[in-house]
């Protein structure tokens, strides 16, 4: 006997009545996703009625876009307000203080008398960018192929059409960029859904989820008592066994479920392609994978689902320290746990707790949906902080106690023969993170950085400068080794003047922060520096650079040097020519009695104390004058360095940071040359 499918819902439009699960949803069946359900634009599945509701439950906000939400079969009740964009949300929440639509629009009416600024009056940051509707989101997110701004505004050609893209990248006809291998993937990763074009792709152009669909009248099939006959192309499809810890059911819309409802079916039956299957777990189980499940026109089940235990997800991190019960015995926190599980928390040796005044809590109790409640803490390295008990304290510089400089580390490049030869310095900004100079890591022949970031290797707590010395003290010397470099595209070098000479190192392993390795501070306001750099006052400095007497020091030096002003440094330059090294984005220091940085020190940190913490101010960059030495040239001891100013560039390190540690890469600069 054979179980054939009469009636297939192409398109459904649900009218919701309840106020706290929307108002009107509509979206497209799509083969990954199935009946009642709305896929996102970067392929993500969620419940239709979520469509539209005020709130974004797709990752990339696609589900709340004036393009979803202006169709026509998006319909509000009367007792509903209407966001500008088009969704819809409780009547009663207009004005009440709480953002219910995703672009306020309910709380910028002319009777909104709240205290809350209207829309025109919003200051976006200098890291955001202002959508024409008054939204601000991060500037990462303009022309990467998603639409951020509810009115889609940041991927527009006016916008996006002078954007420069990688060699990796794939443009898009309005001019945005996204990764090259999303190219023909079936899936619309470009706005206007240029990468999956028939004439780029050949053959069949896979259904858009940008397309608009017009609703059509689906009459019901009358039923018979005889089934239809099966022409010999049909294509079908077994059903499969049921799940362990769940179950399947024939989808109502199938003309043998009677009174429309999902029916039971035996296994091993035959079901012509285009039949749908509904998959639910067992209560303690949630479903991995789609609830909906479609037999395909080659007769196979499309992403069949499995039923996993509900688990919390594990607490014990790197920052994180966790104690779990459950049913009054110890049970491990390192791995998910069951619900009704509670755990006790508490942040490790050099981190400290993200925000005193939030709701997370270090009590916690996983619920039966597999949640914690209320929110864990959250725990941040320490930074800035010197271990206990130091002594306080390059060219005539003196040799510091290694706990001095718990951030500073060293790079070394490994050669054709496997040794590792220092070159330059960085200061550790997070566990996976370092900041150096680009010039460290930038080629003036080829004008490209160093193309293996691999071949380049970290030391911390280090005193000596040899990379395999046999006198470091294995307590404290930590190595590492670089996954990717990051510059600013500003970056040209030597003829550009040496703007921009800052660089990001992400590590391929992460360090394990203690007491004797600590991150820098960074100081995330760049008005940071006009109060703290001052004529008079003096940072401090470590690297293995050359000194008096040799070329370079196989200990660590260190030098406390005064800031000094933009007049006195331009004035104390002895070569007119170098004073066009004095770019915006540079400060001066040190001395021109003979104590300076100089050749080696380059990437190292220049740190000043605000309060109780240390912050990098400036990063080792140029020297002001240089003398010739036989073959050699080395920098002139007497006269001041410059140091590329943090302030200047905190929302690209912000960028850099967050773009990492949400999407796991950062688009690297297209070529010059």
């Amino acid at each position: 006997m054979r179980w054939i499918v009469t009636r297939i819902a192409i398109l459904f439009t649900v009218v919701c009545n309840s106020i706290n699960s929307g108002y009107a949803q509509s979206g497209a069946v799509n083969p990954g996703c199935g009946l009642e359900m709305f896929q996102c634009h970067d392929g993500e599945c969620i419940a239709g009625e979520l469509l539209c509701d005020g709130k974004a439950n797709c990752k990339d906000q696609s589900d709340e876009t004036v393009t979803e939400c202006t169709k026509m079969e998006i319909l509000c009740p009367d007792y509903a307000f209407r966001c500008k964009y088009g969704a819809c949300v409780n009547g009663d929440a207009v004005c009440n203080g709480i953002k219910d639509c995703i672009d306020n629009s309910d709380e910028t009416l002319p009777q909104c008398t709240t205290g809350i600024n209207n829309q025109t009056n919003i200051q976006c940051k200098t890291n955001e960018f202002m959508c024409d509707n008054g939204e601000c989101i991060r500037n990462i997110y303009v022309c990467d192929g998603i639409p951020q701004c509810t009115d889609e505004s940041d991927e527009v050609s006016a916008r996006c059409g002078s954007v420069a893209c990688s060699s990796a990248a794939f443009r898009c006809a309005y001019g945005a960029c996204i990764d090259g291998d999303k190219r023909c993937n079936q899936i619309n990763d470009c706005a206007d859904g240029s990468d999956e074009d028939v004439r780029l792709c050949g053959g069949t152009k896979w259904p858009s989820p940008f397309t608009t669909v017009t609703t059509p009248i689906i009459k019901p099939t009358e039923r018979t008592t005889s089934l239809p006959p099966v022409t010999p192309s049909a294509r079908f499809c077994k059903t499969p066994s049921q799940p362990p810890n769940g179950h399947w059911k024939l989808h109502r819309s199938h003309i043998d479920c009677m009174r429309d409802q999902d029916c039971d079916i035996p296994e091993g039956m035959e079901l012509q392609s285009g039949s749908y299957l509904v998959y639910s777990c067992n209560q303690g189980y949630e479903i991995k994978g789609p609830t909906f499940v479609s037999c395909s026109l080659e007769g196979k089940w499309l992403n069949i689902p499995t039923c996993a235990e509900i688990r919390c997800e594990a607490l014990s991190t790197a920052s994180v320290e966790a104690r779990c019960i459950h049913n009054g015995n110890w049970v491990s926190c390192e791995s998910p746990v069951s619900p009704r599980t509670t755990a006790t928390l508490a942040c490790r040796n050099s981190y400290r707790r993200e925000s005193l005044l939030s709701r997370q809590r270090d009590r916690v109790t996983c619920n039966e949906n597999g949640q914690w409640e209320p929110e864990p803490i959250q725990c941040v390295p320490v930074c800035g902080i010197l271990p206990p008990d130091v002594i306080p304290l390059i060219v005539n510089g003196v040799r510091p106690n290694i706990t001095e400089f718990p951030w500073h580390a060293s790079m070394y490049l490994e050669t054709q023969n496997g040794t590792k030869e220092y070159f330059c310095g960085a200061s550790i900004i997070q566990e996976n993170l370092l900041i150096t100079a680009a010039h460290c890591v930038y080629d003036e022949v080829t004008k490209k950085i160093i193309r293996n970031p691999k071949l380049i290797h970290i030391l911390t707590g280090n005193v000596f400068r040899d990379f395999d010395f046999p006198w470091h003290d294995q307590r404290l010397v930590r190595k590492g080794q670089v996954k990717n470099i990051y510059i600013s595209c500003n970056y040209l070098g030597l003829i550009g003047n040496y703007v921009s000479d800052i660089a990001i190192l992400e590590l391929v392993e992460p360090f394990v922060l203690s007491t004797w390795l600590v991150p820098i501070c960074i100081d995330p306001f760049s008005y940071g520096d006009r109060v703290v750099l001052e004529a008079g006052v003096y940072g401090k400095v470590a690297g293995f650079g050359r000194t008096a007497m040799s070329e370079s020091s196989a200990i660590l030096q260190a030098l406390t040097v005064p800031y000094v002003p933009y007049n006195q440094c331009k004035s104390a330059s002895q070569n007119s020519e170098k004073q066009k090294y004095i770019t915006i984005d540079k400060f001066c220091a040190g001395y021109t009695n003979g104590s300076s940085v100089c050749n080696g020190d380059s990437g190292g940190g220049l740190v000043f104390k605000t309060g109780e913490l240390w912050y990098l101010r400036g990063v080792v960059s140029v020297a002001l004058n240089t003398i010739e030495q036989g073959a050699s040239t080395y920098c002139d001891n007497n006269v001041y360095s410059l140091y590329t100013r943090i302030s200047s560039h905190v929302s690209w390190i912000e960028d850099v940071i967050e773009r990492l540690g949400q999407k796991g890469q950062y688009p690297l600069c297209p070529d010059k040359f």
